[in-house]
């Protein structure tokens, strides 16, 4: 598994997801919640991929509890319950998780840095965590999260279909780490047809569906999931990608795509230049109807 640095913050490629080890994570989520045994072999298997760090949250229903009660070795990063406050969170997410060493925490919501940031610093000055940071949602909370002093980390969703990030400039941060999550849009993109797309016509999903196995096909990758994988792996911001894991097996499977090259510039521009632009209330999981 490649390992990524950024200021001294090593983290591998692939960041084990852990929202579907605490609920019914996604909409194409088939399997359910995962039972202690299969968690724990997701962990181990993890470990032995060369994965550096899991992701959680204490929103995440009962992951954190769930991942505390493994000895798995990884690093483990988390995130403040939304609203904070973040001392009573932090020692939450402390009890439940039982780590080795420090916690890398973030924010959940990035509306909350006003009133926790203070405190989130403190965590860092106090060596209860290694680098704190933000979860955004949009690129306009990053452009303001990036004012924090202090700020290492930053979690924000982005995928093959969303352009909203193209213009973000982070060339002057080298030592921020950039984690990307939804990379599978919560498994539409892997469902394809299989699945309605929320606020997206059926014969405008099969259209994107189609467009993305061929550009597959011709780039020479593996499938949808492959050049998902590969077209983020291929902008220079991006420091790993969080991928969740229902099973063993799919985990396997995304570490082998992540190990794969990703697309060259080149490559990432055809793509850009084939794919139509989709509306935002497709693109952002808040705007999804239950």
């Amino acid at each position: 598994m490649r390992i990524n640095e950024r200021g001294g913050y090593r983290q591998s490629a692939l960041v084990l997801g852990t929202a579907q080890l605490g609920g019914a994570y996604g909409i194409a989520n088939r399997t359910g919640v995962p039972g202690p045994a299969a968690i724990a072999r997701i962990l181990a298997t993890a470990r032995e991929l060369g994965v550096t760090h899991l992701d959680t949250a204490r929103a995440y229903g009962e992951s954190e509890q769930r991942i505390g009660a493994v000895e798995h070795g990884l690093s483990v990063i988390t995130k403040v319950a939304p609203g904070g406050p973040v001392r009573a969170s932090v020692d939450a997410s402390r009890a439940a998780l039982r780590p080795a060493g420090p916690l890398t925490i973030l924010l959940h919501r990035a509306a909350d840095a006003e009133d926790c940031w203070t405190e989130l610093r403190h965590c860092l000055e106090t060596g209860e965590a290694d680098r704190i940071g933000v979860s955004v949602q949009s690129p306009d909370e990053l452009r303001r999260a990036l004012e924090l002093p202090g700020l290492g980390y930053v979690q924000l969703p982005c995928n093959i279909l969303d352009r909203r990030w193209l213009d973000v400039d982070l060339s002057g941060r080298p030592d921020l780490v950039v984690t990307v999550r939804s990379a599978y849009l919560q498994g539409l993109l892997v469902a394809g047809t299989a699945v309605p797309w929320p606020n997206l016509p059926d014969p405008d999903r099969d259209a994107v569906v189609a467009t993305l196995d061929k550009l597959a096909a011709d780039l020479g990758r593996e499938g949808r999931a492959d050049l998902c994988l590969a077209y983020l792996l291929s902008l220079p911001w991006v420091t790993s990608l969080v991928v969740g894991a229902e099973t063993e097996e799919q985990l396997r499977a995304n570490a082998a795509l992540i190990d794969r090259e990703p697309l060259t510039e080149t490559e990432r521009e055809r793509v850009l230049g084939t794919l139509p632009e989709m509306p935002v209330e497709l693109l952002d999981p808040s705007r999804w109807s239950k």
